[in-house]
C-alpha cells in the first residue's frame, strides 16, 4: 500500500499525553541546571496536549516533548526550522537553548497573543486580509519545499497513524458514543464513512505542516506580523489538511486563501480540507474524556458547531 492510498486521517491532531513530571520544580530544576537562568517568573501552559511548555520570565519558551517519539525528534525539527526560517516571512520559533540530552529546548517567546477566531473576527478588515495572506503565503512555501530536502528532516509519514487510527475509532465507540445524543453518534458515524471515500487516494502528497489551525497562530498587533509555532508534527501528506486554518477563520477565508494556493488543486481538495477541520473536534471531545484541560461541554459545543447540529 503506497502512501497516496491509505485509508486513514493522514493526520490526527495532538491527543492528551500525561505529563513527564508531577510537579513543576521538577522541571524548573533541569532548566536551570542546562541553562544557569535566573528564573524570577514563570507560567505552566498546562492546556498543551502533547509538551509540558514552561514560559520563563515571559521570555523564553521551554517545550518538553512528553513521549520518547517526540523528544528523539526533537534535534531533527530544530534543524528543520532552521533550514525554513530564512524562507518564510512569518515569524516562528528559533531555538537557542537545547538541553545536552536534546530531550527539550527553548526559544525566545514570540510575541503577540494566540490568533483564536475570536481574536480574528474583531481584527480591521485590512489585518484579516493581512493574516490570510500571510498565512497562504506560509503554506504556499511550506508546500514547494522539495522532498529530496525535506525528508533530510525525519517527517512523519501517513502510514506512521494507521494503529492510532484504528485504536481511536474503537475509543470512539466505548468512551465518546455513550456521552452523546443518538443524532450525535450518528453524524459521526455518517462522517466517517463518507470522509474515508474521499481520503482513500489522495491525488498528491507533500510537505505540510500539519498541526496549522488557529491556537498556533500567534497575532503581534504592534508590527501586525504572524508567527507559527509547535512544528512537532511536520509529515509528508495531504495538502489540504493545511487549510484547517482558513476554516478556523470562516469560509470568506477558505476562498480567498484558495484562490491564492499555489499548488496543484483538484476538485476534492476543499471537501477534504473541511473533513480535517471536523475530525479534529472530535478528537477534541476524545482528549476532553482523557485529562486535557478542555471541559466536555466546550468540547461538545465545538464539534455541534463544526456539524451543523
Amino acid at each position: 500500500m503506497n502512501e497516496k492510498s491509505l485509508s486513514t486521517f493522514t493526520m490526527l491532531p495532538p491527543f492528551w499525553i500525561n505529563p513527564i513530571y508531577k510537579k513543576s520544580q521538577k522541571y524548573l530544576d533541569r532548566i536551570k541546571e542546562e541553562f544557569n537562568l535566573d528564573i524570577q517568573t514563570y507560567s505552566y501552559k498546562k492546556s498543551a496536549f502533547d509538551h509540558d511548555v514552561f514560559i520563563i520570565n515571559n521570555e523564553i519558551v521551554f517545550r518538553f516533548p512528553r513521549e520518547e517519539r517526540g523528544r528523539n525528534h526533537l534535534k531533527h525539527e530544530i534543524a528543520f526550522l532552521n533550514f525554513l526560517k530564512d524562507k518564510t516571512k512569518v515569524d516562528i520559533p528559533n531555538y537557542k537553548y537545547v538541553a545536552k540530552k536534546k530531550d527539550f529546548a527553548g526559544y525566545k517567546i514570540i510575541q503577540g497573543q494566540i490568533l483564536s477566531p475570536s481574536v480574528f473576527s474583531v481584527l480591521s478588515k485590512k489585518n484579516k486580509e493581512k493574516v490570510i495572506d500571510s498565512l497562504i503565503g506560509f503554506v504556499n512555501t511550506f508546500h514547494s519545499i522539495k522532498q529530496s530536502n525535506f525528508v533530510k528532516f525525519k517527517p512523519r509519514k501517513r502510514s506512521d497513524f494507521i494503529e492510532i487510527e484504528k485504536k481511536t475509532e474503537k475509543e470512539l465507540k466505548n468512551v465518546i458514543f455513550p456521552k452523546l445524543s443518538k443524532e450525535e453518534v450518528e453524524a459521526i458515524k455518517e462522517f466517517y464513512q463518507k470522509s474515508k471515500r474521499y481520503l482513500q487516494n489522495l491525488p498528491r502528497i507533500c510537505p505540510i505542516r500539519g498541526e496549522l489551525y488557529a491556537y498556533n497562530v500567534i497575532w503581534n498587533k504592534e508590527n501586525s506580523k504572524i508567527g507559527i509555532i509547535d512544528f512537532t508534527d511536520y509529515l509528508l501528506g495531504d495538502p489540504a489538511k493545511d487549510f484547517e486554518v482558513f476554516y478556523n477563520y470562516g469560509k470568506d477565508s477558505v476562498q480567498i486563501a484558495y484562490e491564492k494556493y499555489e499548488g496543484s488543486k483538484d476538485k476534492d481538495f476543499l471537501t477534504r480540507a473541511e473533513i480535517y477541520y471536523k475530525v479534529h473536534s472530535i478528537y477534541t471531545l476524545l482528549s476532553s474524556l482523557c485529562g486535557a484541560s478542555i471541559s466536555f461541554q466546550y468540547a461538545r459545543n465545538s464539534f455541534r458547531q463544526r456539524f451543523n447540529l
